[in-house]
């Protein structure tokens, strides 16, 4: 019998092997060092967010200590050129006469460089912890709770035009909308085992950690992020296993074994939260429809306009692809179980 996907593993260091994977000396270590003292309980969660975002709002409401407010007027005039004068004043406003900064004020971190360092940093603390530690996993999403809740820092003053088109400044707010955090799930996902990262046990545990707290973020409200439901659960129970497009590859079986267990990771964290999300939604006129088990790629749900679909079709198909794979011989009795109680799960909430 195979033993695939990740393994328990009782290695203490295994935290310490996750932060090598991240290099000898990341660029946002310095926010790991202040989570992790958080996650240890050495720091509360106040404290924690007032440390980390007080650097933040001070470039945020000097619009990068006047660099952005520069860079952006620049950018501006050559574009003011391509318009009528009436359309350059409606697009990009008034010139502005802004100062250029010294080299020692444009070396200074930027908004957008710390932003991304912050929700790296708290990505990589996720990737820490295993998934089953509720506790531990639960404070570090109270502590992007507790970001969401801080107030927004004041806007530049003067706010530009041109400032204002800066994705970082356009909305106007910064911590009620978790600003670049988005941004910065979407990248992390780029090490995906197989992609960025291998096929060790610690890799593979680091990339089921981090998709259960992304799952708490969703099942909490705390952010949006159902289309990663989506991908982990088409990418275990409806498409084919890939090889081609991987930069690590690896064997079938591994690949399913990892595969169904991120899968189940969203459905047990965030499963019932999806559904009752969804409930009302069909694909394309086809929410009842039945599709064969051994249909790969191609299906009703992704002729919708909508492609994170969550249909009654899809639900049931994906509970009746964990019960198939529950009975795979050649996975290891742990996936066999997370896919059986998937299943489970499905099924209790679609009664």
């Amino acid at each position: 019998m195979g033993a695939t996907g990740p393994k328990a593993n009782d290695k203490s260091d295994e935290p310490s092997q996750i932060d090598a994977m991240a290099g000898p000396q990341p660029w946002f270590a310095a926010n790991v060092a202040i989570l992790n003292a958080y996650v240890a309980g050495d720091m509360d969660a106040s404290a924690t967010v007032a440390k980390l975002a007080e650097p933040i709002e001070e470039a945020y409401s000097t619009a990068d200590h006047g660099v952005a407010l520069y860079n952006q007027e620049m950018a501006a005039r050559n574009q003011r050129t391509h318009w009528s004068p009436e359309e350059a004043l409606e697009k990009w406003g008034p010139e502005q006469d802004v100062p250029k900064p010294s080299l020692e004020i444009t070396s200074l971190p930027s908004t957008e460089s710390q932003l991304w360092g912050l929700w790296y940093a708290v990505l990589h603390a996720a990737k820490r912890i295993p998934w089953t530690n509720d506790a531990q996993q639960s404070k570090l999403l109270e502590l992007v709770k507790t970001f969401k809740a801080r107030p927004d820092p004041p806007q530049p003053s003067p706010m530009t035009a041109p400032l204002r088109r800066n994705w970082i400044w356009e909305s106007g707010k910064l911590w009620s909308i978790l600003s670049m955090l988005g941004p910065s799930v979407r990248e992390s996902w780029n090490d995906a085992c197989g992609y960025g990262t291998g096929w060790t046990d610690t890799e593979q545990h680091a990339w089921t950690n981090v998709n259960a707290f992304v799952a708490r973020l969703t099942a909490s409200d705390t952010a949006d992020f159902d289309s990663y439901a989506v991908w982990a659960l088409s990418g275990a129970l409806e498409n084919e296993i890939q090889h081609s497009s991987l930069h690590h590859d690896t064997s079938d079986l591994t690949q399913l074994g990892l595969l169904l267990t991120v899968a189940s990771v969203w459905i047990q964290i965030a499963g019932k939260h999806l559904h009752e999300r969804h409930f009302y939604e069909e694909g394309s006129g086809q929410s009842d429809s039945e599709v064969e088990l051994s249909t790969r790629e191609t299906f009703p749900w992704n002729q919708s306009t909508n492609k994170t679909s969550f249909c009654n079709a899809r639900w049931r198909f994906w509970s009746q692809r964990f019960s198939q794979e529950a009975q795979n011989e050649e996975l290891s009795k742990t996936v066999r179980e997370l896919a059986a109680h998937s299943a489970e799960i499905i099924d209790g909430f679609r009664k």
